[in-house]
């Protein structure tokens, strides 16, 4: 049931990107990011639906996932990138004239947010539209090093900078496909950080046993206790650090206003979590 939901969902998805697209992108004739907008780019040129461009470059690409990334991945990936060539073809046959937005740089910002908040979904369910997702994938498990975020950047803007070229030489769909893929990357970010967000504290107390129990205990967090010398008093304290998720800030510090302590609170921009024995 668990597999068979996934793989729904994943159509789901692939068609509403497909709406998405139908509805803002075509319509505001400029390129989105990545190989869908190669895609687009060569539909528009030859007068052909850029579905077809989209199953013909990805094929490739599903192939050398299935072969050398995570199965899950990579199945949940070709169900995607087939549901959403299938359904832009068909899609694409409608007339949606009725939903268009104004031209100019409306249909970008709500292509981009559409497209943001599906993308962002695609990947909590370890998936991903194909194209540059799995060319990114590949190049990572040979180089877990390199920062792709830039070179995912150059290609984008080398996509935006051809489009003018393609849509009779005009700056409009260069400064849209800009707006587009900045739009869909920031609010994937968004949403991604929302139920992330930790906060790190640091509290000097001399009854670190007593303010750990209430931490552990009542929100699950772990917490360690540190040895600490006060470098103007000279005394030994001790310290306890935690990270908590911002949800949980305020009953951590209604507990530091009940103890005679010294606090520092900072924010946490990433963290990772192994294997522990504290």
């Amino acid at each position: 049931m668990k597999k068979l939901f996934s793989t729904l969902a994943m159509v789901l998805l692939a068609f509403a990107c497909a709406v998405n697209y139908c509805l803002f992108v075509f319509p505001g004739k400029f390129a989105p990011a990545g190989v869908d907008g190669v895609c687009t780019m060569i539909g528009d040129v030859l007068d052909i639906n850029m579905g077809y461009f989209a199953l013909l470059l990805n094929i490739p690409l599903i192939i050398c996932a299935l072969l050398f990334l995570n199965r899950d991945f990579a199945v949940k990936s070709t169900v995607f990138v087939i549901a959403f060539s299938v359904s832009v073809i068909f899609v694409k046959r409608l007339d949606l004239s009725a939903y268009y937005l104004p031209a100019g740089i409306f249909p970008p910002i709500a292509g981009g947010v559409v497209r943001g908040m599906l993308y962002f979904i695609t990947i909590k369910l370890n998936g991903s539209a194909g194209g540059i997702d799995i060319i990114s994938a590949l190049i990572k498990r040979k180089k877990p090093h390199l920062n792709l975020m830039t070179i995912i950047f150059v290609v984008n803007m080398l996509i935006a900078c051809s489009s003018f070229f393609v849509y009779g030489r005009k700056f409009e769909p260069v400064v849209c496909s800009i707006i587009y893929a900045f739009i869909t990357s920031t609010v994937c970010d968004k949403l991604r950080g929302m139920g992330n967000e930790t906060v790190k504290f640091e509290i000097i107390t001399q009854e670190p046993e007593r303010l750990c129990a209430a931490i552990t205990g009542n929100l699950h967090q772990k917490a360690t206790i540190i040895d600490a010398h006060g470098a103007y008093s000279g005394s030994e304290t001790k310290m306890v650090m935690c990270v908590v998720k911002k949800k949980d800030v305020p009953y951590v510090e209604e507990l530091i206003k009940q103890e005679d302590c010294v606090t520092f609170k900072s924010a946490v921009s990433d963290s990772v979590t192994g294997v522990t024995y504290l």
